[in-house]
């Protein structure tokens, strides 16, 4: 009777030799995974007593089981949902996905690993995964909920390409719905009393909501400036940046003269590393060229007379000279606008909730029709923060709409 092959990556039986005393040899045939069988040994580890071999013979299989790692082509319907999240998360990584991104989807790994780890493939029905969307869904949230159903349906992809399960089973899991609150727009005049409020709030700011004992009293305006938030946020105002694009800006990709910053990257948090500016925007047409209203210009001429150097060459630095964290600053900013009763505001890039965002209008971007401006008011009012600036004045003189005295 004709023996029958070894499977790829198993291994036939294991012979032991005593070689010396307590010193053992183990060997076996192994077929690799490029078909060949190939003859294997490993011997006692040194400095270990190995009464009968079993020391060489457990050094053995670990060698097969290196031989054997899992890969796309490994892929069956025995295979557990532990093995195909490694290889999927390897192909993510290639496709070049973002720190941040891999971070988000290692934590909702680590759920489904939980709850599916050791799920084979051909044991994971629709029924199955449903109720477990569901239950995250109800003890994590539907965010959480939301991003497993898209790794789970990523995962079952690769394996129904390479042939390991039939089709993909969460193509018809139930879909999460996250409900969002309606918008509501800030107006002009909403920004510009954030702005004086920032600047010039004499109110007592609140304490921490987990503040057991109050410690020091300050006002609004006074923890803006220790904490460096009113140039931040005047620069919230001016662009309609996210977090990490403002807090990456450099000097360098400033001009002052022309009047334009140039937004070519973020400042990202990346575990194991830190902080680090990404040199890349969320999007391809993340990079881009916006122009600077006039309070805008004048912030950071100040600025720049005050600067002091840093590694970073960023315009809005840490106290220490390092980059900001863009989840302190976020929290920073909820505490202020929650003060000033502007709470509703989910997002501190205030130019988009005013629908002059460069997405949305064309007032910030060159290559939209409209002209690439803010609105008359908010562009050409005269005052920041205090200070009076010089109107805009073209050559017929000035905006029918400018109006004297006033100002942000």
């Amino acid at each position: 009777m004709v023996r029958p092959r070894l499977p790829l990556g198993g291994h036939g039986k294991v012979s032991r030799t005593e070689q010396t005393k307590n010193r053992w040899i183990a060997k076996a045939r192994v077929r690799d995974l490029d078909g060949v069988t190939r003859l294997i040994e490993r011997r006692s580890p040194i400095g270990v007593v190995d009464k009968y071999g079993a020391q060489a013979e457990a050094a053995l299989i670990d060698a097969v089981a290196e031989r054997s790692a899992p890969s796309v082509g490994d892929l069956t319907g025995e295979s557990m949902l532990s093995a195909v999240w490694q290889i999927y998360r390897a192909q993510l990584v290639a496709d070049g996905k973002a720190p941040r991104t891999l971070d988000r989807y290692d934590y909702v790994a680590a759920k489904i690993m939980h709850g599916l780890g050791s799920i084979r493939l051909r044991e994971a029905t629709t029924q199955r995964l449903d109720i477990f969307i569901r239950t995250l869904n109800d003890n994590s949230g539907p965010s959480v909920a939301r991003t497993a159903r898209v790794l789970l349906s990523g995962m079952f992809k690769l394996a129904a390409r390479y042939g390991a399960c039939a089709s993909n089973p969460v193509r018809d899991v139930s879909s999460v719905r996250i409900t969002t609150k309606a918008s509501r727009a800030l107006t002009v005049d909403d920004v510009q009393a954030i702005l004086r409020g920032i600047t010039t709030s004499t109110a007592e700011l609140p304490p921490l909501a987990r503040a057991t004992q109050r410690t020091s009293r300050t006002t609004i305006a006074g923890y803006c400036a220790e904490a460096d938030l009113v140039d931040v946020v005047t620069m919230f105002a001016a662009t309609g940046c996210r977090i990490s694009e403002v807090l990456g800006l450099r000097w360098s990709d400033v001009n002052l003269e022309a009047k334009t910053v140039n937004i070519t990257g973020k400042v990202i948090g990346v575990k194991g590393r830190g902080l680090i500016r990404d040199n890349n925007t969320k999007t391809e047409a993340g990079k881009r060229v916006l122009p600077l209203p006039l309070f805008a210009v004048a912030m950071l001429l100040a600025r720049q007379v005050r600067a002091e150097a840093n590694v970073h060459n960023v315009v809005f630095p840490s106290a220490a000279g390092t980059l900001r964290d863009p989840d302190g600053v976020s929290k920073q900013w909820r505490r202020v606008r929650e003060a000033l009763g502007y709470e509703w505001v989910d997002q501190p890039h205030l130019p988009a909730d005013l629908g002059h965002d460069h997405r949305r209008r064309g007032y910030v971007g060159s290559h939209r029709r409209r002209p690439a401006r803010a609105p008359p008011r908010f562009h050409d009012a005269g005052r920041v923060h205090g200070s009076r600036c010089r109107p805009y004045r073209g050559r017929r003189g000035p905006r029918p709409h400018h109006r004297r005295g006033t100002g942000l």
